[in-house]
């Protein structure tokens, strides 16, 4: 037979198997969703990035800006819990016209890109609809806008988690160079960025060696690197690892580990938001149903899978299972880890590396009936999660506008007028944002100073301005010696989280 006549047979199926692809073209029948879900995490984000700076990012936005780059790794170093590498891509942005703004970008990139990252990493464990979902979710998902537009770590951990995962398991595939390079500086930016990192890269990394052995030489050179590549920072770790008790000591008081605590912080990670309780976003008919809804699947995928639970070596070694392992992993590493005496790290924002797993697991849930089911289930699910995310738009549960403070502050006071504000120790004082916003050099004062400031203004007749959470008003009012020679003429109440409440004074 002729050479061209053995060749033909193949060249056809190879020329039918390309117009199905042409016919069905997956990747574009995918796209859309995926562009059109990341178009909309964009918008979500750019509609709350304007909020006013808000707890821990008043700490980044004080170490940044109108710092030098070099000013910010003895500070780091000496007073922070967290490595440099997050601290490092948004100087730039810290220096820019309007830095209080600025600073949340790179954390407004890493979310949008874990949109198609979780859509990814479902493709290739899950599969596609678990895939669709679970992007979805985060694309919508309150606790994930909070922290996309927040100036610190969170959610650029995330994103690095994420592909750190996709990167492994392409490599344990295809066990190409590039992919294995992709890895360790996935992984390394993760650890750099945060260290609940870890509470990622190392379950995966266990995963890896028992499910595939074969690569073993690959992943311990890989992990060998990666080790290389951390060691430099290991003092300056071992020097944070004294100021993290501090924090862990502080999260006894704030979040005990508690069965209560830890199913509501939990859920507040999945679908609410870090500080709102979930009674009031999302809200109990919509948690409650929701909740019955995964359940039922998750009774009915177990109910017919049960037949091959006896496979369970090759159960644990697909990649579902890693997705599994990873989404119950960090919460149970730091629920361990905070049983210690006089520590709990078990806040919300430590489970932001755990989230992108578990909503590929709601997403494989809704996703396991029939499409004609799986679609308008999936639909429900996701209509739920925003409702929470519609609340987000109540002004109590946005960050304390702090911007109005200051601008009432600025309408109503001369320059030489002394603000004083309260030190509230559990959330950190929003107060301490009114120099940030304040256009103008203004003297201002903490709570410590109360009296001494108030006797200041006494002897010039100042006008004196008073800003704490309204709980703690009367901590700052004229004290006794004062009282008869001041009145209160206006206050201007922040709304937000954490509320503020202005008070000027004036003499009588």
């Amino acid at each position: 037979m002729p050479a061209s006549a053995e060749v033909q047979p193949h060249l056809g199926a190879e020329v039918s198997a390309r117009g199905l692809r042409r016919t069905l073209d997956w990747p574009r029948l995918v796209a859309w969703p995926v562009g059109a879900l990341t178009a909309l995490a964009l918008v979500l984000r750019l509609a709350a990035i304007h909020q006013s700076l808000f707890g821990d990012e008043l700490t980044l936005y004080g170490i940044l800006h109108a710092h030098s780059f070099g000013y910010m790794f003895p500070v780091i170093h000496n007073t922070e819990n967290t490595p440099p590498l997050f601290f490092m891509v948004v100087w730039p942005f810290a220096q820019g016209s309007d830095a209080t703004v600025l600073v949340r970008v790179p954390s407004l990139l890493a979310s949008i890109a874990t949109v198609p990252l979780v859509y990814w990493l479902g493709v290739r464990t899950l599969g596609r609809g678990a895939g669709v979902v679970g992007a979805a979710w985060f694309a919508i998902s309150p606790f994930a806008l909070f922290y996309g537009t927040e100036a610190r770590a969170y959610a650029a951990v995330t994103a690095l988690a994420v592909l750190s995962t996709v990167s492994l398991l392409t490599a344990l595939e295809q066990r190409r160079l590039r992919w294995w390079g992709a890895y360790v500086v996935a992984s390394a930016a993760a650890i750099y960025t945060h260290y609940t990192a870890a509470l990622v890269l190392i379950p995966q990394a266990v995963w890896a060696l028992w499910a595939h052995r074969e690569s073993v030489r690959e992943q311990l050179s890989a992990g060998a690197v990666l080790i290389a590549l951390w060691l430099p920072w290991l003092p300056s770790f071992l020097v944070q690892a004294h100021h993290s008790e501090i924090e862990g000591s502080r999260g006894t008081l704030l979040n005990p580990v508690t069965l209560t605590n830890v199913a509501q912080l939990s859920g507040r990670a999945l679908i609410g938001d870090p500080f709102v309780p979930l009674r009031d976003l999302p809200g109990n008919i919509p948690m409650a149903i929701l909740a019955a809804l995964l359940v039922g699947l998750l009774a009915a995928l177990i109910h017919t899978r049960r037949g091959t639970f006896g496979h369970w070596r090759r159960a644990l070694a697909s990649p579902g299972a890693l997705i599994l392992l990873l989404a119950l992993a960090p919460p149970l590493i730091i629920i361990l880890y905070s049983l210690r005496p006089d520590t709990s790290f078990f806040a919300p924002r430590n489970l932001s590396v755990a989230v992108p797993y578990a909503l590929l697991l709601f997403g494989r849930l809704l996703s396991y009936p029939r499409p004609r089911i799986a679609v308008p289930l999936s639909l429900a699910a996701l209509a739920l999660v925003a409702i929470g995310t519609a609340k987000l738009t109540r002004p109590q549960n946005e960050r304390t506008n702090v911007r109005g403070a200051a601008r009432f502050i600025e309408d109503h006071a001369p320059p030489s007028a002394p603000v004083v504000i309260s030190e509230y120790p559990l959330y950190g004082p929003p107060g301490r944002a009114i120099s940030v916003y304040l256009n103008r050099p203004q003297r201002i004062r903490t709570g410590s100073q109360v009296l001494s400031v108030w006797r200041a203004a006494a002897r010039t007749h100042a006008p004196l301005f008073a800003s704490s959470v309204p709980e703690l008003t009367a901590y700052l009012a004229p004290p006794r010696p004062y009282a008869m020679d001041y009145r209160l003429r206006a206050q201007y109440l922040s709304q937000g989280l954490l509320p503020l409440l202005t008070s000027e004074y004036v003499w009588r």
